[in-house]
């Protein structure tokens, strides 16, 4: 397999697309690493129900609570005299630190996700606009190469765009589904210590 010449044919397709495809590029290279960035923060620990086993345990014993789903746990029972409205509180202080720094992720994800294909059609009207200046000149060999090459631009930029777009969109929903799956675990947590450890106090 000729990589060199693999290499050649996608950079002249790239170049092709006109100065529009480095905006392309630079959105892509911005779009994906959020993407992962994100995804890497979402899955990173445990604090799903994954040990789901183990929460009563844990609940009872927060020393031994394990990931970031022990920090919570020890955060939320620290202190001797506990009370419904403190532990409501500092669940909500999780919630507020850990799905908001999700959301402000995929709200820049989702961002860049809208702004490659608007982009790839800023692409088509720039070859759009190309071919109707090569249809000016003429039917002579420059007019019909300029109309060729918007043409190509046109194609190009806008398939870009849609491909940039579309692998980008299926992993803002697999974050947002980890997303849900994190502030259901947290519901759940909250809802267990106070169905056991507060009943028993009661």
């Amino acid at each position: 397999m000729d990589f060199t010449r693999i290499f050649q044919d996608g950079w002249q397709l790239f170049l092709s697309g006109g100065a529009i495809m480095y905006m392309l590029g630079a959105v892509a290279c911005l779009l994906y690493a959020t993407a992962f960035a994100a995804l890497a923060y979402v899955n990173k620990g445990n604090l799903n129900e994954k040990d789901v086993e183990q929460w009563a345990a844990w609940i009872e014993q927060p020393d031994q609570a394990k990931g970031r789903l022990g920090e919570a746990l020890r955060y939320v029972l620290h202190g001797p005299r506990l009370t419904l409205k403190t532990v409501a509180r500092r669940f909500d202080e999780i919630r507020l630190t850990v799905l908001s720094a999700i959301d402000r992720r995929l709200l820049v994800l989702n961002t860049l996700i809208a702004a490659a294909p608007l982009a790839g059609l800023l692409g088509t009207v720039m070859g759009m606009l190309a071919m109707f200046a090569g249809l000016s000149q003429g039917k002579g060999p420059a007019g019909m190469q300029r109309v060729a090459d918007g043409m190509q631009q046109a194609l190009i930029t806008t398939q870009t765009g849609l491909t940039i777009a579309l692998p980008g969109l299926f992993i803002a929903l697999i974050i947002r589904a980890k997303r849900n799956r994190i502030d259901a675990a947290l519901v759940r947590l909250e809802s267990l210590i106070l169905t056991t450890r507060f009943h028993r106090d009661h």
